[in-house]
């Protein structure tokens, strides 16, 4: 057993990304591990056959494999700066529709060359409505 939550996470990753700052919010210290994608450790894999990050491995053996577990989790324990306080369904919708119809028109814009369908302006078009949405919002 070890003494503090163990974050398996990759810099660059935005899920992992996402999870450190819910982490760091909340002030919940975690022992940080980088993870190589090419080169996981066996640790992670032998708690988490997905083998994707972020991963929070926590003291009592509990494994949470998704970066909204891991905020959740983080935010229901120590919510210093009131997050769960918001309107928690709207919020949950928020981040359902960035991992969902948002994500899939930023990636095909991001990578048009693979969606030869429509001209990358277009993508660009799709995945701006939601950011105006979102600062509409703000």
């Amino acid at each position: 057993m070890h003494a503090l939550p163990i974050l398996y996470s990759f810099r660059r990753c935005p899920y992992a990304m996402r999870a450190r700052l819910a982490l760091a919010v909340t002030g919940i210290p975690v022992e940080l591990r980088e993870v190589l994608l090419r080169d996981k450790p066996a640790e992670l894999l032998h708690i988490s056959p997905k083998a994707t990050v972020p991963v929070l491995h926590l003291a009592d053996g509990q494994v949470l494999e998704h970066s909204l577990d891991i905020m959740l989790w983080a935010l229901e324990q120590k919510d210093p700066e009131g997050w769960l306080q918001a309107d928690r369904a709207l919020s949950l919708d928020r981040i359902e529709e960035n991992d969902g119809p948002f994500k899939h028109w930023l990636d095909r814009y991001k990578y048009w060359e693979r969606h030869p369908d429509h001209p990358k302006e277009y993508y660009r078009g799709e995945a701006e409505a939601y950011l105006q949405s979102w600062e509409q919002a703000l």
